[in-house]
């Protein structure tokens, strides 16, 4: 790997560290959501989701889109693959 491919590897899993952040990704990998859709599922306040949803959008886990007056997120398809093995119920 690369210096650089190597940095990003390391910002995807430094950003899934955290039980919020994993959390979010587990379910946005359902479906895309809204920030809303998220603080109604989790017990965090709008700026704790903000603030996880964009570290998750820096390490680019997820993209986003304006949607009428809401940001609509969704897994990056490249990641989705290790997603779908942090899912599994083996580990």
């Amino acid at each position: 790997m690369t210096d650089i491919k190597t940095q990003e590897w390391l910002d995807v899993f430094s950003a899934l560290a955290s039980d919020a952040r994993l959390e979010i990704v587990r379910m946005i990998s359902k479906r895309k959501m809204t920030c809303q859709d998220i603080i109604d599922r989790l017990e965090l306040s709008q700026p704790a989701i903000s603030y996880h949803l964009a570290k998750l959008e820096r390490a680019g886990i997820l993209t986003k889109k304006k949607v009428g007056s809401r940001n609509c997120y969704w897994l990056n398809e490249r990641l989705t693959k290790l997603i779908e093995m942090l899912d599994e119920e083996d580990l």
